[in-house]
């Protein structure tokens, strides 16, 4: 046990130390991590407010911002970072500049308290408890008239907007893994000898083989576009070998594969094992059934680098699972969790409400996964899209600074007037106000759209301005209403409580 009688720059030093040679791992639900408040007493014994928000940085780190009040603008009083050590979350570090500047701070957490002080310019001490501070419109009920999108008991409210049958998800058959390798095999078997071309797709870089030879090789980070690449192929009599590699850099994890011929109509007579047909008209004569094999990765390499590892199937070997022909509509792949929440499947694609909107008022509750080790755009990430054209960011982005491109940002058009971002893992609250752009008959935008959003209660955005749509969104502005979208970015955000009122 750590002598409490440290004097304070002793145990400054001790957690700096402790710092830099990290501790243990965090818990999925993390007692450290949240709001604190409290009272700072001055050694004059003068006493005023003083709160904390504490969140983790990955590996047992932390970083705490103590500030006068929440929900405020202002600078931090200070920045410390800490670290578990031997059963405590020990805090320190040295202010620079404002009111501050000169001080020396260091703090402990033990249970339900974080105590702590400073000397320097100031001297004092602090004492703070932990805090849950909940959306004052957390659990709202739809007034009479509302349209519920999602009340808990199913996601039919719900489509894919961009869902193609032939784009093959490697993310939903091999899981959420980054810098990672797959494989798909599949047989042609040709009457004859010809000329075809292989029309390709990929999430991230592919590499294929035909009959044992490299016929394309392009290590890149991109998003699958059918026929992105194409491939002339000279196709023998009999039995064809195609071999693809897909990597994985992070986020999406996908490809697809068409063949046609030199004149791009269908190649007729080709027979593709396992089953499918590449012809299927109802498929347009994408390869539909494969064989698959994967994750394969390499401890410390990336995806660019394991571009060029042969994992075993480039020789012959590696264990192989069949994947069937994908459905013309398969429904909202997203999955309903406990509490009647859907939760975003990495990889299915984004979510639009099959309602459209013009001017309404929307309720969201939404809550950001625990994604210590992750940073920035990585962590907690999706996007409300109002009209599925104007973005209200969502990301963990608590304890940040409150830009633009973290949680209830629009981007590249206004920040948040206070960052009101909650920890990862507590239910949150938007509750917007829209009002479309307006446009003349003969289709020129006369009035811009306009948008109010609370944050938890709190107003983030008063009556802004949307100059033009944000991007990521389906569409341009256009005076056509538009759905309710949120994003698939790879993490696994949920979101609950879903309802709308229309008109102004």
């Amino acid at each position: 046990m750590m002598n409490s009688r440290l004097p304070l720059l002793s145990l400054v030093a001790l957690a700096v130390l402790a710092f830099a040679g990290a501790c243990g791992a965090q818990e999925t639900v993390d007692a450290v991590m949240g709001d604190w408040q409290g009272t700072w007493t001055s050694d004059a014994g003068a006493q005023s407010p003083l709160v904390a928000q504490v969140f983790p940085l990955g590996g047992g780190k932390y970083q705490a911002n103590l500030r006068k009040a929440f929900d405020t603008a202002d600078a931090p009083v200070a920045v410390l970072h800490g670290v578990v050590f031997r059963g405590k979350t020990l805090f320190a570090g040295a202010v620079a500049e404002g009111p501050m500047a000169g001080t020396i701070w260091a703090g402990t957490v033990e249970g339900n308290s974080l105590t702590g002080g400073c000397q320097g310019e100031a001297k004092g001490t602090f004492a703070l408890t932990k805090k849950v501070r909940l959306s004052p419109t957390l659990g709202a009920k739809p007034p009479e008239g509302a349209i519920v999108l999602l009340d808990g008991a199913n996601m039919d409210a719900w489509v894919h907007p961009h869902y193609v049958p032939y784009i093959i998800n490697l993310r939903k058959l091999l899981g959420n893994e980054n810098n990672a390798v797959a494989y798909l095999s599949a047989a042609i078997d040709a009457p004859e000898a010809r000329d075809a071309v292989l029309e390709l797709g990929s999430n991230d870089g592919l590499k294929v083989w035909l009959n044992g030879e490299v016929v394309l090789a392009k290590n890149a980070s991109r998003g699958c576009k059918p026929g992105d690449d194409k491939v002339n192929l000279k196709l023998s009599a009999g039995r064809n070998e195609l071999l693809l590699k897909v990597t994985q850099y992070g986020g999406g994890w996908s490809t697809c594969a068409r063949l046609v011929s030199p004149e791009g109509g269908p190649v007729a007579g080709l027979e593709v094992e396992p089953v499918a047909n590449a012809t299927d008209p109802a498929y347009e004569g994408y390869l539909l059934e494969w064989q698959y094999s994967g994750p394969y990765s390499q401890a410390g390499k990336d995806a660019k680098a394991l571009f060029d590892v042969a994992f075993p199937p480039e020789s012959g070997g590696g264990e192989w699972k069949n994947l069937s022909k994908p459905p013309l509509d398969p429904g909202c792949q997203w999955q309903l969790v406990e509490g009647g929440a859907m939760e975003v499947v990495a990889g299915s694609g984004s979510v639009v409400s099959r309602h459209p909107f013009q001017d309404h008022k929307l309720h969201v509750e939404f809550r950001t996964p625990y994604m210590a080790d992750a940073r920035g755009q990585g962590r907690g990430n999706s996007g409300v899209y109002v009209q599925a054209r104007y973005e209200v960011q969502v990301l963990d982005s608590y304890g940040l600074e409150g830009l633009d491109n973290e949680c209830g940002g629009i981007y590249k058009i206004a920040r948040p007037l206070v960052n009101m971002c909650a920890p990862p893992l507590q239910w949150q609250t938007y509750d917007i106000t829209f009002r479309a752009a307006r446009y003349d008959a003969a289709g020129k935008k006369t009035e811009n759209a306009r948008i109010t959003v609370l944050h938890n209660g709190v107003a983030i955005h008063d009556d802004l301005e949307l100059p033009d749509a944000t991007p990521g969104g389906l569409s341009g502005e256009m005076p056509e209403p538009g759905g309710l979208l949120f994003q698939d970015h790879g993490n696994p955000v949920q979101f609950r409580n879903i309802w709308a009122v229309e008109g102004e």
